[in-house]
């Protein structure tokens, strides 16, 4: 057969279809495969001087993972739109923000000044509790439905 025949042949929406067939599965066979992937990231406690360092307004980190859990270490999750804080923090503790939606979140005081923090989509942040005892009301200042309460003891 011919070299211009067998072109004829593929030019046909037959042949093409069967082209762009063969064409995605291979691309497909090809982004499954997990050989050669990477091991997904951890995140490593930060230095105690990293942790008194901090301004009571927060910092943010690029992390996507979830930090361990400790009896040392608050942890204010968010998820689905929605936080999940802990029972009561250390007044001055450390807050870990970890937020698990796509989207940015905030955690911000409703007692102007206590604390504010923003929270890319997938990643952790952490802010300062406030030094004084007591109850602090928050929301998330983009999504007014979100809302909690975090007690300084």
């Amino acid at each position: 057969m011919s070299a211009r025949r067998t072109m004829t042949r593929f030019m046909t929406p037959q042949g093409l279809l069967g082209l762009v067939c063969v064409a995605v599965v291979a691309l497909t066979a090809a982004c499954g495969s997990s050989s050669g992937s990477s091991p997904a990231p951890t995140l490593a406690a930060p230095p105690a001087s990293a942790a008194t360092a901090q301004s009571p307004s927060a910092s943010m980190s690029g992390s996507a993972s979830t930090p361990s859990s400790s009896a040392s270490q608050a942890v204010i999750t968010i998820k689905d739109f929605a936080f999940d804080a802990p029972a009561s923090v250390t007044a001055g503790a450390t807050v870990t923000v970890v937020n698990n939606d796509t989207m940015s979140h905030t955690v911000t005081s409703t007692q102007k000044g206590a604390f504010d923090v923003t929270v890319a989509g997938g990643a952790t942040g952490t802010f300062t509790a406030p030094a004084k005892s007591g109850t602090y009301d928050f929301v998330c200042s983009f999504h007014g439905n979100m809302k909690a309460t975090l007690v300084v003891s």
